[in-house]
Formats: C-alpha cells, sequence, structure tokens
C-alpha cells in the first residue's frame, strides 16, 4: 500500500492506494481509527484454520465524504461482488449505510435527516455505474 498526505483548510488527508487499483481519500479521523481496527484484527486473526473464514470486523467512516468515495471505489473494484445495505431504525432514529465487497466492509452512521439527500446521491451515483457500457 501507498500512503501519502494532504492538508486542506485546517484538516489533514490521507490516501492510501493497494496496488494503483484501489485508492482511498480519508480524513485523518478516519485514517486513524481504521488503523487501529485493523491492527485489533491482525492481532486476533493471525492465523486462518482450515477453509473457515474470518469474520472481519465493521468500522464506521467518520464523514460523508470518506464513505462516498470509498463506496464508489469498492463498487468500481469489482462490480459484481459488490453490495449495498440501507438500515433505518426508526425508534433510533439512525440510518447505517454498508457497503462490501465480501472482503471489504465500509459503514457509515448518521441521524441526520439531511443525509437522505446524500443518501440519494450515491444511490443514483451508483445506479449510473450500474447501468453504463463500460
Amino acid at each position: 500500500a501507498v500512503v501519502s498526505t494532504q492538508s486542506t483548510g485546517g484538516s489533514r488527508w490521507i490516501r492510501i492506494c493497494f496496488d494503483s487499483v484501489l485508492c482511498f481519500n480519508l480524513h485523518e479521523k478516519s485514517f486513524l481509527g481504521l488503523i487501529s481496527f485493523w491492527n485489533t484484527f491482525e492481532a486476533e486473526n493471525t492465523t486462518l484454520a482450515g477453509s473457515r473464514e474470518v469474520e472481519m470486523r465493521k468500522s464506521y467512516l467518520e464523514t460523508w465524504d470518506d464513505f462516498y468515495s470509498a463506496s464508489e471505489q469498492l463498487y468500481l473494484d469489482a462490480p459484481e461482488k459488490f453490495r449495498f445495505v440501507i438500515k433505518y431504525r426508526h425508534c433510533d432514529g439512525k440510518m447505517v449505510l454498508k457497503v462490501t465487497n465480501n472482503h471489504i466492509v465500509i459503514k457509515y452512521l448518521s441521524d441526520q435527516i439531511q443525509d437522505g439527500k446524500k443518501l440519494d446521491k450515491l444511490n443514483s451515483l451508483l445506479m449510473r455505474h450500474m447501468v453504463s457500457k463500460s
């Protein structure tokens, strides 16, 4: 993986690229959370027994922009394996968005009603990619 940093408007952004195919732009806080998650994951799952799959823990990205770009990149990486799940709990007033390709799980949690429009924008983007002939 190649990691580079960039500062804009007082915020630090970290770009991570895996084999020049899959790249993510993450806010510094999301990146630190991802590193913490990965260290815990590696410590708890150092070996795999036979064909048993390891259940990957799901971490939440903190900013919508990180989730939006990561979701698009995950779809473009493997469209046939991509899944997008929306879960809304009315009693909590929380919406959980989850995208996965069976190897990488990315989640975003929101309790803001304004994020409904952002969800619509992401859904439209993914639909455009799905119907395009590329």
